[in-house]
């Protein structure tokens, strides 16, 4: 059973960057998953008035949300105890099939997405892409199959900002196109959960965001974060938290 909590390495201040005066983006940084401290693939994202958060997992905030997004149903993705904190009646939910399943019982608004489709809502566009695994953690059994239909997100958000959040992924196919992102968060992680820091900057360099925020890494691999932004194209603008 995988156990999340909050690291005693998180950073006591929440970390943002304004990427213009209409759009800032939070994180609350390390989470420890069970022994291990943990960059996660929760953000915050402000924008014309909307708060939308995805993959809310010990934030330490109580802002409420008028976006939840969720990838899956993984608990470094998926907190019934953030969500709980973070809700308001009006707040509507954008899940994938599974996390939709166990949400539903709640008496949430929840809008169900697959991959290839799209919500638009408050001015707020929001494309549901594939997101999975091609390597196998242990013989033919992989952690996140293309059969789940798990997602990530491509946002389009005011000034036509477009933020894609690939969730938990290989770089896969159906990535090639991708175009026209501002800011991509990208896992890096590897151990055939994710994208090594190799395929991610690949991903990366392809798709050709002015911003990237790798996420989804444990702390203690510094040097990869360090390598990762050196085969990130110098034109590309990466941000680390920590």
């Amino acid at each position: 059973m995988v156990k999340v909590s909050v690291s005693d390495k998180r950073n006591p201040v929440p970390q943002t960057i304004q990427f213009n005066e209409n759009l800032k983006i939070t994180t609350w940084g390390a989470i420890k998953v069970n022994k291990s401290d943990f960059f996660p693939s929760s953000f915050q994202i402000v924008s014309e008035g909307k708060t939308i958060y995805i993959d809310p997992v010990e934030t330490s905030t109580s802002e409420k949300a008028d976006y939840i997004f969720i990838t899956h149903a993984h608990p470094d993705h998926y907190s019934v105890k953030t969500i709980e904190r973070i809700v308001k009646p009006e707040t509507i939910f954008i899940c994938s099939k599974e996390v939709s399943k166990k949400l539903s019982r709640k008496g949430y608004t929840i809008r169900t997405v697959v991959p290839d489709s799209s919500i638009e809502a408050d001015g707020i566009n929001s494309e549901a892409v594939h997101a999975y695994n091609t390597k196998n953690v242990f013989l033919w059994i992989k952690a996140h199959p293309k059969s789940k239909q798990n997602v990530g997100y491509i946002l389009t958000l005011g000034d036509d900002i477009r933020i894609y959040h690939a969730g938990d992924t290989d770089y896969i196919p159906e990535m090639e196109k991708i175009k026209d992102i501002d800011i991509v968060m990208v896992p890096i992680g590897g151990d055939n959960l994710t994208m090594n820091i190799d395929e991610a900057s690949k991903m990366v360099n392809k798709i050709k965001p002015k911003q990237v925020i790798p996420m989804h890494y444990e702390l203690k691999n510094k040097a990869d974060l360090t390598k990762f932004k050196s085969l990130v194209d110098q034109d590309i603008t990466v941000t680390i938290f920590e």
